[in-house]
């Protein structure tokens, strides 16, 4: 009897330690993705794409001031920087978590780069959990699983992305000169 009971509660520690269930943060976004470029330029290829989407259903797309290391500004934001501030549907939100889920994000490794290609693009994703909170990101990378939640985070912004980046482009040209 005793090995059983003993059974039975270990495979209820397995099966609740692989939920896929995210205990997502209310307030705030509950992801970001960052596009970034990974060749070489200045800075107007190299600021960052910020993507946040929130369960209230508030998405962002935006830049953000770039500091070096040694705490100097590299490239200057203002209050007027160009930004798309848009609301999507609770289902919308609701499909977002489900595949971030589904793709258990928090099993994903850090790194995702694919050390096979050395010019391109890069992006990092970022899921806040009520208790936890993880980073995956890379460049060029090639882990679907990591690609399928980047996608449907894109998708949010698709249609007003280009527009946004030729419109940031030129204001940070104008600013930073």
């Amino acid at each position: 009897m005793k090995k059983i009971v003993s059974s039975l509660f270990l495979l209820l520690i397995f099966l609740t330690g692989c939920s896929n269930k995210i205990d997502f943060v209310e307030e705030g976004p509950f992801v970001e993705l960052q596009l970034y470029s990974a060749s070489e330029g200045t800075y107007l290829d190299h600021f960052p794409e910020i993507i946040t989407v929130s369960s209230n259903g508030e998405v962002n797309l935006f830049t953000e001031e770039m500091v070096s290391r040694s705490g100097r500004v590299d490239m200057k934001v203002d209050e007027d920087v160009p930004k798309v501030e848009k609301k999507i549907s609770a289902e919308e939100v609701e499909k977002i978590k489900e595949v971030i889920e589904k793709n258990r994000f928090f099993s994903l490794p850090t790194d995702v780069t694919d050390y096979g290609v050395m010019d391109g693009g890069g992006s990092k994703i970022t899921v806040y959990g009520k208790d936890q909170e993880k980073t995956v990101g890379g460049e060029n990378s090639n882990n679907d699983k990591y690609l399928e939640i980047r996608k449907i985070i894109f998708k949010q912004v698709k249609d007003e992305y280009y527009d946004w980046l030729e419109e940031t482009e030129d204001y940070l040209f104008e600013l930073n000169g």
